[in-house]
């Protein structure tokens, strides 16, 4: 049950934030000054229109990237991204995150004739001023569209070589299904040459294979989502043995209905066999903000407060480069419990 206590402890509590895509959580606030600022036509205007567009459009994952195109069809010049990164620090900063890593969807944007410079210029100059007026610290991962040719998901990588001082890792996304992680072996070659951290959306609506494919062809050292994992009692094992993290995101999970009910999602008996999670929004103006995200594991799932706590340290514990947050975190932990005894 979702106590005051469990709800204060969420709200303080700081947190890191693994899996959330820049251009699927664009406020609603941002997505309509920049739609007017750009003379940008959009479906809705205000911020419950965007809310009820959403509720009666988004029903599924092949829906989902329909509406992420529409929302992002605003951004147009470098100031747009500035906007776009400086608005989710404030955000994030709002929610006592301080840590967050951020996929970069440049595909969206390059489908519609942006130069990757316009969009890279604006995101990193938004990350500076994130972590100079917000303390927050932003960490980019360049995410892969799996559902291009390969020889273009190659080029994308190729071109991240300019950019090496701002992105630290690369992904894997979009329509999991027909799209099987090895036909970007390539890419993943070259993003590890470069020293680039490596994760993958694997397992999520499609089946294990992704998985294994994601750990042991692409050599990922993360899986985003990976919920599938749990129909394979040796991949669980494997998980668990190489202290994999899976990257997931229950609220969002729920809304493409991969699970009957959100109680019945597969984050719980995964923990419970030793595999190394943590929780992120994905999209937060989809499926609510990561506040919300860690009031649904309690309500849904039933996690108890040292479990929250354990999302939130292996949040920084196996990021990209957030663990020299750790320290202040287990400080905060213990002033915490001595503040507030059971």
């Amino acid at each position: 049950m979702l106590t005051k206590r469990m709800e204060q402890l969420i709200r303080e509590m700081p947190k890191g934030e693994n899996h959330i895509h820049i251009e699927g959580s664009i406020p609603a606030r941002t997505a309509l000054r920049l739609a007017k600022r750009n003379s940008v036509a959009l479906p809705f205007d205000s911020e419950a229109g965007m809310k009820d567009f959403i509720a009666k459009n988004v029903v599924d994952l092949n829906s989902f990237m329909k509406s992420d195109r529409l929302i992002n069809s605003v951004c147009l010049h470098e100031e747009d991204y500035y906007d776009v990164v400086y608005d989710l620090g404030e955000d994030a900063k709002r929610q006592n995150i301080v840590y967050q890593e951020l996929h970069l969807d440049y595909p969206l944007n390059e489908e519609r004739g942006i130069p990757m410079d316009v969009v890279m210029r604006g995101y990193e100059a938004g990350r500076k001023a994130v972590l100079k007026d917000f303390g927050v610290e932003i960490v980019f991962i360049a995410g892969i569209d799996r559902t291009l040719p390969p020889d273009q998901c190659t080029a994308f990588v190729k071109n991240l070589e300019p950019y090496l001082d701002m992105v630290d890792g690369v992904g894997m996304d979009c329509e999991e299904k027909g799209y099987p992680c090895i036909l970007h072996k390539e890419a993943y070659e070259i993003a590890g040459k470069m020293g680039l951290f490596k994760t993958a959306h694997a397992g999520e609506d499609d089946g294990c294979q992704n998985i294994w494919d994601a750990l042991n062809v692409l050599g990922c050292q993360r899986i985003d989502h990976g919920v599938r994992a749990i129909d394979d009692p040796v991949l669980v094992r494997e998980l668990a043995d190489r202290k994999t993290l899976l990257a997931m995101c229950t609220r969002s999970n729920a809304m493409t209905r991969l699970f009957p009910t959100p109680a019945d999602h597969s984050i719980k008996p995964l923990m419970a066999q030793g595999v190394i999670c943590s929780i992120s929004s994905d999209d937060p103006p989809y499926v609510g903000d990561l506040l919300w995200e860690y009031q649904g594991v309690v309500e849904n799932l039933g996690f108890d407060e040292d479990t929250l706590i354990t999302l939130a340290r292996n949040s920084l514990e196996y990021s990209i480069k957030g663990q020299h947050h750790l320290p202040a975190f287990d400080e905060w932990v213990k002033q915490w419990k001595e503040a507030h005894p059971c």
